[in-house]
């Protein structure tokens, strides 16, 4: 389940004070809890970076979305877990999520880090293909599994129940440890839609929507019913709400399964092309949108277009469309060795002094500050 360490006993707390300064944000009791019990552990896909690592920017890297907290390594596939934090979510539970490297975009994990951790066992259990049951007398960390099994009050179920046999069993049993869990939804809408049951995806697609609408995959899935339908007048809303989104803040179609004859790409440049395909039948308030022509009449993938309509938005005073469009910018340029992603986050830092988010502050400047080396 995890590695237990020789602890410095008197570091947790200081070692969370100085986290909870650095990321500018409330840590979770169970983050903190858990981190109390557990200085480097390893708990089925995660890796979890030790407490000094975080405060000292462990996961970060130049590029990367400043409002993506990470705390540890995805095993096998590749990938960093952390907190999702806007404004908006900070009011709230803190969603976990992991940055997908290699692409450059977050997907959502689990709706709290309490979840996380069931996550955690629940898949580690699945892919591991062990009934941990029969190996818990041979546990030598048995006592202390059980003490945080307890303090973290982690049903006992997630060591008892059989492992999940396959993907839906696995879906349905992290949707029954975390209801709010959209990929879970998600997947098993996918499920519906192929077996012909369409209302029932739609209702599935749509309560992952209603959990995590920062995330541009769900609209996707909801316009592809349409799309398949032959109902533009649906789904095209649906498709306006795709490239409404960050670029990182949307997949890949080959994460979902669409059918073996569905595009595979960029579910963003997906959703553009078919509004672009489906010209005759957008609304004309649509149209209106500076966004539109860029998705319709120019290159929605140009770095220097999405920076150009970030200034626009930001001379207007519509900061949250200026933020998606630099955002966009920077996952677009920021492999560059120009001046072009440490302009764009400069006019971050200017965009989020102006709406005083001192969190966002922090870390794009920290950000700006990483080497670009690595790429």
């Amino acid at each position: 389940m995890s590695h237990y360490t020789d602890r410095d006993t008197d570091y947790p707390d200081e070692g969370l004070r100085q986290l909870g300064a650095f990321w500018r944000v409330n840590l979770p009791e169970s983050f903190c809890t858990f981190y109390h019990h557990l200085q480097s552990p390893l708990l089925g896909p995660c890796e979890f970076y030790p407490i000094r690592m975080i405060v000292q920017g462990a996961g970060r890297v130049f590029g990367m979305l400043p409002q993506f907290l990470p705390f540890g390594r995805a095993i096998g596939d590749g990938g960093i877990y952390g907190f999702y934090v806007t404004p908006e979510i900070a009011l709230g539970t803190l969603p976990v999520v992991c940055w997908e490297e290699e692409e450059m975009y977050l997907r959502p994990v689990s709706s709290s880090f309490h979840a996380f951790l069931a996550h955690c066992i629940t898949v580690g259990r699945y892919e591991m293909e062990e009934d941990w049951v029969e190996e818990l007398d041979d546990w030598q960390e048995s006592a202390e599994r059980d003490t945080l099994m307890q303090t973290l009050a982690l049903p006992e179920t997630l060591l008892t129940l059989e492992p999940p046999r396959n993907n839906i069993e696995l879906h349905e049993r992290l949707l029954q440890f975390d209801p709010q869990d959209s990929t879970s939804l998600c997947y098993l809408g996918g499920v519906h839609r192929a077996q012909n049951r369409v209302e029932r995806a739609l209702d599935l697609f749509h309560r992952g929507s209603e959990v995590t609408p920062w995330c541009g995959d769900i609209s996707y899935l909801i316009a592809d019913i349409f799309r398949e339908r032959e109902q533009p007048e649906r789904a095209i809303p649906y498709y306006w709400s795709v490239v409404q989104h960050a670029l990182p803040l949307c997949t890949q179609t080959m994460n979902w399964d669409l059918g073996e004859e569905h595009p595979e790409a960029d579910i963003y440049e997906v959703a553009a092309d078919v509004l672009t395909q489906w010209e005759k039948h957008v609304p004309a308030e649509i149209k209106k949108h500076p966004l539109w022509r860029v998705v319709a009449h120019e290159d929605p993938y140009d770095p220097d277009v999405r920076e150009a309509l970030g200034d626009a938005f930001y001379a207007q005073n519509d900061f949250a469309s200026a933020e998606r469009e630099y955002l966009s910018a920077l996952s677009l340029c920021y492999m560059e060795h120009t001046q072009q992603p440490v302009r764009i986050y400069d006019a971050l830092s200017r965009l989020y002094e102006r709406r005083g988010y001192t969190r966002d502050i922090q870390l794009t400047h920290f950000d700006r500050q990483l080497p670009r080396s690595l790429f």
